[in-house]
Formats: structure tokens, sequence, C-alpha cells
């Protein structure tokens, strides 16, 4: 996971008119939270818009006053609920032995060998929800998709094994490739159950037959006691 350094200066950010100010002016109110830290900034909005298109899962070197610098990452982004401006940013100071719980994107390797041979690839999960020690964080998790043939899944235990836990049952699918229907194959299939239908017909025919032809057998020869 790479790492962005941002040189901010320390602020006092007072009131929301205060902020609102600030956000006129062409900042954005943040703040760093870590273990008895609690540090407001303000970081140009150019910048902020910058790193929410692109690195949003990176780690952050805030640097503060060129004295306190903090390894941190992004955990929260507050938007207007009517404008959709970003209006604060959250960051918190990692602790080096401490697990970090967060999502990261499956980035897919490779073509199946089953599309290859006509199947349909099948995405079923598209993020991992996973934990890790700051300096095993990653930005994205590959997963190679080139052996797996038609009617075969990719499970999270498929994905070899890393310094991070994994928060998903092992079963779980990730990718799939299945079987495309032809228009031939449907149209078989079609053609096979409405044979089905009139066996299952004419079996039910004659068995009515046999049953009357029964019947009427008894009343011809009725029995004299």
């Amino acid at each position: 996971m790479k790492i962005i350094i941002l040189k901010v200066e320390k602020r006092v950010i007072g009131n929301k008119k205060h902020r609102q100010s600030l956000r006129e002016y062409g900042y954005t109110p943040c703040i760093v939270y870590g273990k008895n830290k609690n540090i407001k900034f303000v970081l140009d909005s150019y910048l902020v818009e910058k790193i929410i298109t692109n690195n949003t899962l990176s780690k952050f070197l805030v640097s503060i006053n060129h004295e306190i610098n903090l390894t941190t990452i992004l955990k929260e982004i507050q938007y207007n609920p009517i404008t959709d401006k970003i209006m604060h940013l959250d960051f918190l100071e990692l602790n080096p032995r401490k697990y970090i719980t967060y999502e990261v994107p499956i980035k897919p390797i490779g073509k199946a060998k089953g599309v290859y041979k006509g199947g349909e690839y099948i995405s079923k999960l598209r993020k991992l929800k996973i934990k890790a020690l700051p300096k095993n964080m990653v930005d994205h998790i590959e997963i190679n998709l080139e052996n797996l043939d038609i009617g075969e899944n990719y499970y999270v235990k498929n994905i070899p094994p890393k310094k991070l836990v994994i928060l998903h049952d092992s079963n779980t699918v990730i990718s799939a490739v299945k079987q495309i229907k032809t228009a031939t194959a449907t149209a078989t299939a079609t053609m096979e159950k409405a044979k089905l239908s009139h066996s299952n017909s004419n079996s039910n025919s004659n068995s009515r037959a046999k049953h009357l032809k029964t019947k009427e057998n008894k009343s011809e020869n009725p029995i004299i006691q």
C-alpha cells in the first residue's frame, strides 16, 4: 500500500459558521485521531477531491507543522446530503501493533479457461472485508482465474495465504464460470419436455381405458352367491 505525504498546519477550527467560511475559501476541515491525540487541520479542497478520486485506499503520512509525523488512514468522509460536496475528512493514526479492519477490492487476473470454451464468467463478490496489521495492509487482493473451468467456482479458501485475515466464510464464492444455454439446447430441452408430457398423457389415457374395460367385464359377469 502506497504512502501519501500530507504537509499541513495545525489550525483552530471553530463553530459551524467558521467551518463554512473555510469551505468558501477552498479549504476542507480535517481531523486526525490517535492515542491521546485530536488534531485539527485543513486541506486544499482540490487536493481533497484528488485524494478521494484516486487514493482512498492509501496510507497518509500527516506531517503537522514539520514537527509531528503521523501514519494514518482515511477513516471517514462526510458529505453534504444535498450538494454531495465533501464537508469533512477524518484520519485515524495507525498503531503498529493493532489490527485494522477494512474492505479491499478484488482484482481478477487472467481469463478463465472455461470462458474460452464458451462459458459465462460471473463475478459474485467484488470486495473483501479483511483485517491486518499496518505493515501488512494492502490496497487490493489479486485472484488468478486462468484455471477456472466451466461449472467451477473460485472460493475464498482458494486465495493464496497472506499476512492478513479474511473475514468471510472460506466457502464463500467469489467467481464462477457457468455453461451458457444455447438456443439449440433450449429447443432440445423443450422438445424432450413435450415428449415426456405426451408420453405421460398416453399412459394415463391407457390406464383409464383399461379401468373402464375392467368395470364393463365385471358388469357382464356378476357373481351369483
